[in-house]
Parts: structure tokens; sequence; C-alpha cells
């Protein structure tokens, strides 16, 4: 008879940190790449997986200067995530029985190597759109990073709160299309960013209220669930679109002027430099945010209609491990 067993379904204590130390690592070569981008400095070295025919790791990378010294610096940032992600995989291999986190951590190796396959193609290829590919695809990964900090928390091994069907169900609509409208959003300054596409400069910052109008929705519609883990899941998104929207604004500013008003930008300053990646880099979280809340609500609105809660365990033998 296979049975699941309390502590198959308790998580290591170690498991917790572990996975905040993965998404704080993970933001680390996305930051870095943030800058890269900002600078043009993706083609600063021709080759993948090794650096002017250095192998990565043993590059002279303090002695580089410029393009080189920023794109090698995302390169060995890649390394001490891979690592990161490593001891969790391993960790998670030995000492987890619970089909979510083994499912999820599974998603996250999967991305780091396709992440890094990708990175690697857009230099052989020298081609930008795998480069817009390999921006956009990052936040797709750190969403997922995200999500294993909520799912090993404390709060995620006890059941979801018990919500009305109805507003649930509304609130899951609100933050899907919050999530939505954010994505697409996402990919337009992905767009402006790396080709300065003429429709992406024309719509990205008046996209930026749609996106706005959504969170305001996602948030009132998580008020009414009266569920203070999905209210407090809705403001984090809603401040973080509000911050995205006002550093948007003075990103743009720095970036294009406003010269009605006799603010003229300085191309490449470290001021400017400083914000474009600041706004890439918010807006990654962002996303993040927004895909946990969707979860979070997904996962209340679910067990409220009955379906089988979180977490889920591997079934195993009685008194023994499969």
């Amino acid at each position: 008879m296979f049975v699941v067993t309390m502590d198959e379904r308790t998580l290591p204590v170690w498991l917790h940190p572990l996975a905040w130390i993965t998404a704080v690592t993970a933001l680390l070569p996305i930051s870095v790449g943030a800058v890269v981008t900002t600078l043009d400095a993706g083609m600063a070295f021709p080759d993948w997986l090794t650096a002017d025919g250095i192998f990565v790791p043993f590059y002279p990378w303090l002695q580089s200067t410029g393009d080189k010294f920023v794109e090698h610096g995302h390169r060995l940032a890649v390394i001490v995530m891979g690592v990161v992600i490593v001891l969790l995989a391993v960790g998670v291999s030995l000492h987890v029985r619970r089909v979510d986190v083994r499912w999820l951590t599974a998603g996250i190796v999967a991305g780091f190597v396709a992440q890094a396959i990708l990175g690697g193609q857009r230099v052989i290829q020298d081609e930008r759109m795998l480069a817009l590919l390999h921006g956009d695809f990052a936040a797709c990964f750190f969403a997922l990073t995200g999500w294993l900090v909520a799912m090993t928390s404390p709060r995620w091994q006890t059941p979801a709160p018990t919500i009305d069907t109805r507003r649930g169900t509304a609130a899951v609509a609100w933050c899907a299309a919050t999530f939505a409208v954010l994505s697409v959003q996402y990919v337009l300054g992905g767009l402006l960013r790396h080709f300065g596409a003429a429709h992406a400069w024309l719509v990205h910052p008046w996209f930026a209220i749609v996106v706005v109008f959504a969170a305001g929705g996602s948030l009132l519609s998580a008020w009414r669930t009266e569920a203070p883990e999905l209210r407090r899941a809705a403001s984090w998104v809603a401040a973080l679109i509000v911050a995205q929207a006002l550093l948007g604004v003075v990103t743009w500013g720095a970036r294009y002027g406003f010269p009605q008003w006799g603010v003229v930008a300085v191309q490449q300053s470290t001021w400017q430099v400083s914000l474009r990646s600041l706004h890439k880099v918010l807006g990654l979280v962002t996303f993040m945010a927004a895909f946990v809340a969707l979860v979070r609500n997904v996962r209340a609105t679910r067990q409220s209609l009955g379906g089988m809660p979180w977490p889920q365990t591997l079934a195993s033998p009685t008194g023994s491990r499969a």
C-alpha cells in the first residue's frame, strides 16, 4: 500500500533559504546583463565558452576594461548562478519528496541550461533577435525562482486561505490580465532597447497606462477576497508597477530628453546607463511578482473550489522511501 507520510510532506529547513539564495543569485547575471544591453556590449567577445580564446573562468577579467569587463562580468555571474542551481538540484533530488518542488526545480534547471545556450547562440550568430529572446526568457526564468521562494515558504505549507469562489475567480482573472499586459509591456520595452523599434517607441510609454489600470483592478479584486495573503501579493505588484512607471518617466527623460521643458539627454552618461539598466531590472522583478501573485490566487481559488490542495508528494510504501 502506498501512502504519503508527514515526514515526506515536510520540507528541509534549508530549502527556503536556498530558494532565496537562488533567486537573489539569479538577479546578479540579470542585472549585469541589463548593463551589457544598455552599453551594447553583447558582442565584446566573438566566442562563447571562451573569451578571446581563453576558457571563461581563466580569462584575466580584472585586467580588462570597457565592454569586455562588463560582458565577462556577466559570464562570471552566470557561472556563480550555475553553482547555486547545481546545489539546489542535488539537494532537492536527495532530500525532497514533494512533487511540486521537484518539478519546479527541474524547470529551473532546464530554464538555466536553455538560457545559457540562448545567450551563447546570441554571441555565435551575432543576432539581435536572439539577444531580445535572451532578455525576455530571463524574465520567465526569474519568475520560476520567485515561485520556488513562495512554494518553499512556511506560509505555503499550510492550506491556502478559504475565499468566496466568485471573488476568487474574479481575482484570478484580474491577476491573469495584469500578468498578460505586463508581459506585453516587457516585450515592447525589449524591442525598444534592442532595436529602437518605432512602434515600440510610440506604444511602450502609453501602454503603461493599461498596466497601471490592470494593477488597480487586481488590487481591488484581491481586497474583496478578504485574504491577507492575496491582498499582500496584489499590493506588492501594484507598488512595483507604480514605481516602475515613475522610473520609466525619469528614464525616458534621461534617454530621449524632454526638449519642450529644456531637458536634454546625454547619451551613454553614467546617469543614463544606470537608469536604463535599473528600469530593465525593476521591470523583471515586477514581472516575477505578478506571476507569483497569479499563482497564489490560483492556489487559493482552486482549494476553495475543492481541488487537490498543494503541497503534493510522491507516494511511497509505508515506512520507506521510493
